[in-house]
């Protein structure tokens, strides 16, 4: 092949990149898709292997330029646009979601609605069966008791997924579940995260009393913290909808059910990666013969870990964003 030939069949591809580089470095073009950006990976590489043959079909000097231009800004924007991503991740989670569900007064109030009737019915499901039995139902109990012996018969992964398959399942179902009601109102997101809780501890106190006691010990302490914040959150985000239709301030309802539909993508968001932290952690420490204050610990630290990061953080990150959005 001469070099003119190469020249000729390589040409479209360069003036192509060259076209995309142009796109990329205008800051006020919004019409790149993930199709395009994945289309400049490819064209710069093989721009990079044409430079590299440069040589061999020796090109002239102004074509070699103009190849080592296009590498050269394409290898500028390909590792900006790297660095780019990652302080985006970075400013997500370490400023915006902290300081999102800190400042989230929906959030707060379903925090509230299911922590404190869940300690209570925890309690109270603890000190009487008779609670326990009009919360839940023997039956359910019942089932609920045999299901956490067979568990502890057979301490091995397998038994375990089966074991608690019933409440990653549910507990998943549950903040969908409190989510989506919340456009009617937030009422009903409130009122199924007050019945949950008081469901949840009345079992949970009830097989405190019972020979499953080591064994419901050993299962909830690790996940428990991830899950049952990650339905509270849920619901808060449901809330937020629901209380957009009633108090639309100034907006119409279509106007503001969509606004705060948007405000709670990253609520949403955080509620699902918490409940793939939770199902990781319960499929590895419920089966996992450790001592029960090992477990505990692991407990203690994601319940110190979330406190940590949207209380503390999360304050510290929404009085950041308060002070560059006065400045």
């Amino acid at each position: 092949m001469t070099p003119a030939s190469f020249v000729r069949k390589r040409m479209g591809e360069w003036r192509e990149l060259e076209s995309l580089l142009a796109r990329i470095e205008d800051r006020r073009d919004r019409s790149l898709d993930p199709d395009d950006m994945l289309r400049f990976a490819r064209l710069y590489r093989a721009a990079c292997t044409d430079l590299s043959l440069a040589e061999a079909f020796r090109l002239p000097g102004e074509m070699r330029m103009f190849l080592e231009d296009l590498v050269s800004r394409g290898h500028s924007n390909l590792y900006s646009f790297r660095k780019q991503r990652i302080a985006t991740l970075r400013e997500l989670f370490f400023e915006k979601i902290p300081a999102l569900i800190y400042s989230d007064v929906f959030i707060r109030i379903a925090l509230l609605a299911f922590y404190i009737p869940f300690a209570l019915s925890l309690y109270l499901g603890y000190a009487s069966r008779p609670f326990a039995i009009a919360v839940a139902g023997e039956a359910q109990l019942e089932q609920a008791l045999e299901m956490h012996l067979e568990s502890r018969e057979n301490p091995t992964a397998g038994g375990a997924l089966a074991g608690t398959g019933f409440y990653i399942f549910n507990n998943a179902s549950l903040a969908l579940i409190c989510f989506s009601v919340g456009i009617l109102g937030g009422v009903l997101s409130i009122l199924v995260l007050l019945m949950n809780a008081v469901y949840i501890g009345a079992i949970c106190g009830f097989l405190l009393t019972t020979p499953a006691r080591d064994n419901i010990l050993s299962w909830l302490p690790g996940h428990g913290p991830f899950e049952l914040t990650a339905i509270a959150i849920a619901a808060g985000a449901g809330l937020r909808i629901g209380f957009s239709l009633i108090a639309a301030r100034g907006r119409s309802r279509l106007r503001a059910l969509r606004e705060e539909s948007q405000e709670s993508i990253p609520a949403i968001a955080v509620a699902v990666l918490l409940l793939v932290v939770a199902a990781f952690l319960e499929a590895a420490l419920a089966p996992a013969e450790l001592p029960l204050p090992w477990k505990f610990a692991v407990g203690g630290a994601a319940t110190l870990l979330l406190i940590a990061y949207f209380g503390v953080y999360g304050s510290m990150a929404a009085r950041r964003a308060k002070s560059r959005g006065g400045d």
